[in-house]
Formats: C-alpha cells, sequence, structure tokens
C-alpha cells in the first residue's frame, strides 16, 4: 500500500513539474528596441545579435582568449576563452541568471562544453537580475586548443524547452 501510494505520489510531482516549463523561442531583436508581437525563430545569429527569450534579452559582444598564469594554467592541449554577454529583463519581475544553467558551448564535431573555471574574467553575471535592469559580463569556457566552429547554446528557462544559438565565428 505504502508503495502504491509513493508512486502516485511521485507519478503527480512529475507531471506538475512538467506543466511549470514553458517553450521559449528566440527571437531575434535590434539593441535597445522591444520585441513585439508572435516571437519567431532566430536564424544565423552571431555576435553582436540581440536576441529575445521570454523576459529577457541576450547579446553577445564578444570573444576572447585567456591567457594562462603562471601559476593557473588550463590542462594540457586546452585554452580558456571568455564570451562577454548583456543581458536586459524587459519583463515585471526579477529573474535569476545563471551562467552554469542558462550557457553551454559547442564545436563543429559536436562537443559540449560548460562553463569553466577561467580566471580574470570580466563583471559578474549570475544573481537576480531586477525588473527593466541590465547586466555585463564574461563566462569563461575551458576548450580543447584544435577546437573550431564554436556556437554558444543559451538555454534561459531550466524547466522549459527552446534555446538560442550564437555563432562565435571561432
Amino acid at each position: 500500500m505504502r508503495r502504491l501510494m509513493a508512486a502516485c505520489v511521485l507519478a503527480s510531482l512529475i507531471v506538475v513539474l512538467a506543466g511549470c516549463g514553458s517553450t521559449v523561442t528566440p527571437e531575434k531583436v535590434q539593441p535597445g528596441q522591444q520585441a513585439g508581437g508572435q516571437a519567431k525563430p532566430a536564424q544565423e545569429l552571431k555576435i553582436g545579435d540581440a536576441v529575445k527569450m521570454g523576459d529577457l534579452i541576450f547579446t553577445v559582444l564578444g570573444v576572447r582568449e585567456v591567457k594562462a598564469k603562471d601559476i593557473i594554467k588550463p590542462q594540457e592541449g586546452k585554452k580558456w576563452i571568455a564570451v562577454e554577454l548583456e543581458i536586459q529583463n524587459q519583463g515585471s519581475k526579477s529573474q535569476a541568471i545563471s551562467t552554469l544553467l542558462m550557457f553551454k558551448l559547442v564545436d563543429s564535431d559536436g562537443y559540449k562544453y560548460s562553463i569553466g573555471l577561467v580566471p580574470d574574467l570580466k563583471g559578474q553575471l549570475d544573481g537576480e537580475l531586477a525588473s527593466g535592469r541590465k547586466v555585463r559580463g564574461e563566462v569563461g569556457f575551458e576548450i580543447p586548443k584544435n577546437a573550431k566552429g564554436l556556437e554558444l547554446i543559451i538555454e534561459p528557462n531550466v524547466l522549459g524547452f527552446g534555446q538560442a544559438i550564437i555563432k562565435l565565428g571561432q
């Protein structure tokens, strides 16, 4: 009896959590312009393009290689890169920003890289972003030295679906 009850509670919880998420479709917008109307899938996004996903607008401002320090170095055969972003909250509520959950990097071979511990990054994107505010900073990745065709994947809704893919030109 207890197992049946536990299974029912677990199934109900899964159904409730599945209903909490929503699909966020990226929409390319002009920097500083508020998107309106029905969102359309963004195509061929690149550095400098602003993309609206839900109430947030993401703009990749640039990418750079981070040089190793005397003591702190990337693993053998790897390098550090930093992707500079600006995030604007155009919604009426504050939004939680988590670089670890929202950003991934993928190369032309399909390998995906998560946020890495990279020194000397400018700014901090993580935290709460109030309504009408913007934040600017860098996220760092440790990738193979020969990685090509890099794309930043932005997934702002942890419980929902939808992503924007920005070509970094590397």
